[in-house]
């Protein structure tokens, strides 16, 4: 763990630094200068358990002196928390329960600056391009991994990071995992790696950079037509055919024929004829989405799930945006890891608090108590909530405006589960 003990001479625990640190990117204010603005103001310190909080100087000096192992810590707290609330973790999905884990990259825009590992990404810009994994059907972070922005979403260790990930979400929930991947881990290293993994599941979408649309297209008419099953009508121009196929894993060409190793694939094919608004193409237009899958659902089932995939792209929004971790801090590549690992604590941390809030029902327009509540929410009216910090007879109160409309969620956030 991290040393709670004082140092000689007085100086901030590195605990407190910790703390610190992740108290302001629970504000959204990632930058070490930050904590100069509660230097004078009791509540945050007090909020975060802290004596004595540090100076920008040292707040910055003591995260950059820790170790890259110290990321085993922030996993393995990221893993307790998580494991604290496995009852938000599964999701039902076809008579089974599963743990579904999503792994996308999510470039961070560090433009115009020397930081080490920043380079050019394929969103056109220089920065990083860390990949993440969320866990659960709200999207709580699980794993993550910084990456030069020049780095490929398979790039050398990728296998590695998905191991580890798949391990961390066996010790946090006990329903069987379902990985989810884009075609960028399209890749046979990966594939058999899900495979031999106990108790899990994977779904990966496949590159047809190489394959025929066409090809795809006329087995799926061939299927439905000695299956009996129909189209399906996207619009007023489209129409879409599901199929299935086996295949052998890609990078396979090489190895001989006993040796090749085959999986499931199922698809979609779209031919499109005519524009939505019912204007005619000048020749039909097909297009082909196909999936790697251990699953036995059906070629439908497969992509309706993996639409839902997209809802990943706002929590990525809501880690570089509201929590304003696009801009990484400090110029050293490992120490951004470090900030990104405790961003994840934080992450977590709001959303849970968030979960509470809405969980008691008194938030306001909010009638259900299913759902999410977005970090910028809970972050504008949580932790910016305006109140008044009280000392009489030893004792320590903050008050706050009754007639505010959060006022009552946060109460019951602050009675916590029992009342």
């Amino acid at each position: 763990t991290v040393c709670p003990k004082r140092r000689n001479g007085g100086l901030v625990t590195d605990l407190d630094n910790v703390k610190a640190m992740i108290g302001l990117l629970c504000v959204g204010k990632p930058h070490y200068d930050a904590i100069a603005e509660y230097r004078d103001e009791p509540w945050f310190a007090m909020a975060l358990g802290i004596d004595r909080l540090p100076s920008p100087e040292t707040l910055r000096q003591r995260i950059q002196s820790f170790p890259e192992k110290t990321g085993r810590v922030w996993r393995d707290f990221t893993m307790r928390l998580l494991a604290a609330n496995t009852g938000l973790l599964g999701e039902q999905l076809h008579g089974h329960t599963y743990t579904v884990i999503h792994c996308d990259v999510s470039p961070m825009d560090n433009s115009d600056t020397k930081k080490e590992g920043v380079s050019w990404t394929y969103k056109n810009y220089a920065g990083y391009a860390p990949m993440f994994a969320y866990i659960g059907p709200y999207g709580l972070m699980l794993n993550n991994e910084l990456r030069p922005g020049s780095a490929h979403s398979n790039c050398a260790g990728t296998a590695e990071w998905f191991d580890q990930t798949l391990t961390m979400a066996g010790r946090v929930s006990p329903h069987r995992r379902l990985i989810v991947t884009d075609s960028g881990n399209d890749s046979a290293e990966n594939l058999k790696m899900f495979a031999g993994h106990e108790d899990t599941d994977f779904l990966v979408k496949c590159n047809l950079r190489k394959h025929d649309p066409q090809e795809w297209l006329d087995m799926a008419k061939e299927q439905s037509k000695l299956e009996d099953r129909k189209f399906e009508k996207v619009d007023i121009g489209a129409r879409a055919w599901y199929g299935e196929r086996e295949m052998v894993l890609p990078g396979q060409d090489k190895v001989p024929d006993e040796q090749k190793v085959t999986q499931r694939v199922v698809f979609r094919a779209v031919e499109r004829f005519a524009a939505p608004n019912g204007q005619y193409l000048f020749g039909d237009q097909v297009s082909v989405d196909a999936y790697w899958t251990s699953l036995d659902w059906k070629s439908k089932e497969v992509h309706e799930f993996y639409k839902q995939r997209g809802t990943s792209e706002q929590y990525h929004s809501e880690l570089k945006s509201d929590m304003g971790v696009e801009r990484l801090p400090s110029g050293k590549f490992a120490v951004n890891q470090q900030i990104l690992d405790l961003a994840m604590i934080a992450y977590n941390l709001l959303w849970l608090m968030g979960q509470n809030m809405l969980g008691s029902g008194l938030v306001p327009r909010r009638k259900a108590q299913s759902g999410r509540l977005r970090l910028r929410t809970v972050m504008q009216n949580l932790m910016y909530m305006a109140g008044r910090l009280v000392r009489h007879a030893r004792r320590t109160v903050v008050k706050i405006f009754k007639g505010h409309g959060w006022a009552q969620p946060v109460l019951a956030l602050a009675r916590g589960p029992d009342g």
